[in-house]
């Protein structure tokens, strides 16, 4: 099974509710700390994925997704790469937001993704990938597998949807210079 990323554009404008749709079961199913916490409004996610796909359109962002394979224009994940702000940092870029359907997990969907994520990241100049992730949560296993290296992690970091409790979030970063590309 072939899993293609594409970049977004504004012509993919009509999946925005489909990404928003992707991050609120990434919240509601997983507990994911994923910038917003239930109850959840619709409508701020929306505008928040229109605020993102706005970003693209400026240029200080890109937004990678898979559809599922069988022609279904069904979302199975997505994630951005976000531009560094600092002009004394233009080789660097942050992931954000690796989202996958709870349906389409350890199917390859987020590796596809990570290595869509990391080609345009080179094709843009980046060399440097940065990235965060709860701790404990199954990510913070998936990413050293994909070569990323663990810088630590900051305590009490973020609430947790499920009950409100502080989390910790661990932080990696990839040299992309000295990695081989993921296949």
């Amino acid at each position: 099974m072939e899993l293609q990323p594409t970049r977004y554009d504004p012509s993919h404008s009509d999946l925005l509710l489909q990404f928003a749709s992707l991050h609120i079961a990434c919240i509601t199913r997983d507990h994911t700390i994923a910038t917003f916490l239930p109850p959840l409004s619709h409508l701020k996610i929306d505008t928040w994925w229109q605020d993102r796909a706005n970003e693209v359109i400026s240029g200080s962002r890109e937004i990678l997704f898979v559809m599922a394979p069988n022609k279904s224009r069904e979302v199975t994940g997505v994630v951005m790469l976000r531009e560094a702000e600092a002009e004394t940092g233009p080789f660097r870029g942050m992931v954000e937001k690796l989202l996958v359907s709870p349906d389409w997990r350890r199917k390859g969907v987020g590796r596809a993704l990570m290595k869509g994520l990391e080609d345009v990241a080179r094709e843009k100049g980046k060399t440097l990938l940065m990235l965060d992730t709860e701790t404990g949560s199954p990510a913070e296993h998936f990413y050293p597998a994909l070569g990323y290296v663990k810088v630590g992690v900051i305590p009490n970091y973020g609430i947790s949807p499920k009950d409100g409790t502080l989390k910790s979030e661990t932080f990696f970063y990839k040299d992309l210079r000295t990695s081989k590309p993921l296949l």
